[in-house]
């Protein structure tokens, strides 16, 4: 089984939702409404020697864990507000590394850590705990139709390219191997696209070619996507083709880029690029028919991204 069927089959063993839960399992977040405020509540958990080795430091791990969740609100297109953070650590001194890790995230992103536990274990385990405030309808990624363009924040592949970089133990270059160990997640730009109305989003943890097969299969609806119009820098491009990758293909699934997938129509897209400072890139369109990945006008077939399971 993959993640998602493990999580199918969660949701068949979960009893019905009380009515404060507005959107249960299945999407980025869970949304939630407390008084007369709607919250988003997710959770990620970050295990060694399974998200990590031992060239990501404990610092690296706990904000990694930090923004990754941040992600997640992000692509409901809320605001971060508060975080528990549990975790087990082989000692008190990598422990404490790990949330000054947290701490740190946290002043970055303007959430309040409230808390946690900590135990001893035999490898560093993460697991982050967040709550988002939404001012708006909450972006599931449910609502694509026909028609929308879809675009992504930012650039793809870079931090796979900076992962790569780490397991090669190669010097450089800095910049990917930061955005492999101290994602930012698009905060902004989700809370734009919220207000001027998306109709989906996903944050792109797992990668492009995954991620866009969540948001079809929870629409149902297909798509078309154009590789050779993927946001992709040169230096990922370099190091990608140096260890023999395709660079359209390695960004297309490499995941960890932790950007926004948006699907809109394209006003909405223009609007949007025109009121944040992230790049933002269409790459293909909504559709009727089946998800569809294409380079240099031919089709692509067999891409997946991250699976936690294999």
């Amino acid at each position: 089984m993959n993640e998602f069927e493990v999580i199918r089959k969660i949701s068949a063993l979960m009893p019905p939702a009380p009515p404060e839960v507005l959107v249960p399992l299945g999407d980025d977040c869970a949304v939630i409404e407390i008084g007369d405020r709607t919250w988003v509540a997710a959770s990620d958990m970050l295990v060694s020697h399974h998200h990590f080795e031992d060239w990501a430091t404990p610092e690296d791990v706990g904000y990694k864990a930090i923004a990754v969740n941040a992600s997640d609100v992000a692509a409901m297109g809320g605001t971060p507000k508060f975080v528990l953070t549990s975790g087990g650590a082989p000692g008190a001194e990598t422990a404490l590394r790990c949330l000054e890790g947290v701490v740190e995230a946290c002043e970055r992103f303007g959430v309040y850590p409230l808390g946690g536990d900590t135990t001893r274990a035999d490898a560093l385990t993460v697991d982050v705990a967040i709550l988002g405030q939404l001012a708006t309808q909450p972006v599931l990624r449910s609502g694509a139709i026909p028609g929308n363009l879809l675009a992504v924040t930012g650039e793809l592949g870079a931090s796979a390219a900076g992962l790569l970089a780490l397991e090669q133990g190669m010097p450089g270059p800095e910049r990917l191997i930061r955005r492999c160990l101290r994602p930012e997640p698009r905060l902004e730009a989700g809370r734009v696209a919220a207000r001027l109305g998306a109709t989906a989003m996903i944050d792109l943890s797992d990668g492009l070619a995954t991620d866009a097969h969540h948001v079809c299969d929870q629409s149902g609806v297909g798509c078309i996507v154009d590789l050779d119009l993927l946001p992709i820098k040169a230096d990922t491009r370099d190091l990608a083709r140096s260890l023999g990758h395709d660079p359209e293909i390695f960004a297309a699934t490499g995941g960890e880029d932790y950007e926004l997938l948006i699907c809109a129509p394209g006003p909405v897209l223009n609007s949007l690029s025109n009121n944040v400072e992230v790049s933002l890139t269409v790459i293909g369109q909504i559709t009727d028919g089946d998800v569809v990945f294409e380079c240099t006008g031919e089709p692509v077939g067999g891409l997946t991204g991250w699976n936690h399971f294999t």
